[in-house]
């Protein structure tokens, strides 16, 4: 019989510590299984979320104006929805729904090869001429080097001025001449004859960029304009089988003209340029080359040396002046 009571305390220590172990349970049992069923169900609703939006993204633009269909409900979506979101909002954009996304680019500023540049280019034309001249029936036979020209020249005035804008280059060069050869060829009538030639040439051309390179200072430029000339012609001869005589006379005439001029930096300071051109109309023919380079001195000052040739052959109204200039050349480049 002692034993039973025993048995029985037992029996209902562990009820009562079942009962107490139940109620705990019960307790908690909610916060945890709720707390399981949300995390679960975030989990969930994210893969579905990811995986529904990959999908509906690339097929359905316009439905992205309103917003993502599903929205996730844990933290770890966050991303998800802030990319679907700005998806949505350049898709409603580009289909002209929604918001439109203000455009922060700032407009480009003016470049330099946006505004007008110019440069004025004194120089001097240490140019022999050979050829023909003549008045009326009366021609002179000229051979004058370039180191007769010291003792030839008379006067001289030498310049190119060239303006540019993007694209469009503006380009005009002046030349006025006044020589008097006393070498020249009288012919068999006469002892001897003293020419005088002054020449004014005037190029105004307008040309295009074809090439620009700003890396490597290389340009092409294609040209057309014309080439205006005026040339007086004195002959004073001597006597010989005829007795003395002298003659005068000028004229005016314009060619029209195209041509090419390129330019390329060999380095920093040194670059190489040139220009060629041929036309006609006043006269049967005229042609211009003209190579060689130039040392920068400065950002807006150079140096330029070359060599150049002008033909012309003029044969109308009694008046000749079939002439070939060449010689060396050297100027400043102003640039501004």
């Amino acid at each position: 019989m002692s034993s039973n009571p025993n048995k029985a305390s037992a029996f209902v220590t562990i009820i009562f510590l079942a009962t107490a172990c139940s109620i705990s349970i019960s307790a908690q049992t909610p916060v945890a299984v709720n707390n399981l069923t949300v995390k679960a169900e975030s989990l969930v609703d994210t893969k579905e979320t990811i995986v529904e939006r990959k999908a509906v993204l690339p097929a359905q633009d316009t439905d992205l104006a309103t917003g993502p269909k599903v929205a996730a409900r844990a933290e770890d979506s966050d991303s998800v929805r802030a990319d679907v979101d700005s998806s949505a909002t350049v898709g409603a954009a580009h289909e002209g729904h929604g918001p439109t996304l203000r455009n922060t680019t700032t407009s480009p500023q003016t470049t330099s090869s946006d505004k007008w540049q110019f440069q004025f280019s004194p120089y001097f034309w240490l140019a022999s001429l050979h050829g023909t001249g003549g008045v009326g029936n009366r021609t002179v036979q000229v051979d004058e080097s370039f180191s007769d020209i010291f003792h030839s020249l008379k006067f001289a005035l030498m310049g190119v001025f060239e303006a540019r804008k993007g694209k469009l280059v503006l380009l005009t060069d002046l030349e006025y001449v006044s020589i008097e050869d006393e070498k020249a060829t009288p012919g068999p009538l006469f002892s001897s004859v003293k020419a005088g030639f002054k020449t004014f040439i005037f190029d105004p051309e307008l040309g295009y960029r074809l090439y620009d390179d700003p890396d490597t200072g290389a340009s092409v430029d294609v040209l057309g304009g014309v080439r205006i000339w005026h040339v007086s012609t004195d002959l004073d001869f001597g006597a010989g089988i005829l007795p003395a005589t002298q003659i005068q006379g000028s004229r005016n005439w314009v060619d029209g003209i195209v041509g090419l001029r390129g330019k390329a930096a060999v380095s920093e300071k040194l670059f190489v340029t040139g220009k060629f051109d041929l036309g006609g109309g006043g006269s049967k023919f005229t042609w211009q080359f003209f190579g060689g380079g130039g040392y920068n001195v400065k950002p807006n000052i150079a140096l330029i040396f070359g060599y150049r040739v002008l033909d012309v052959d003029y044969n109308k109204n009694n008046f000749v002046y079939d002439m070939n200039q060449r010689g060396p050349i050297m100027g400043l480049g102003f640039k501004f």
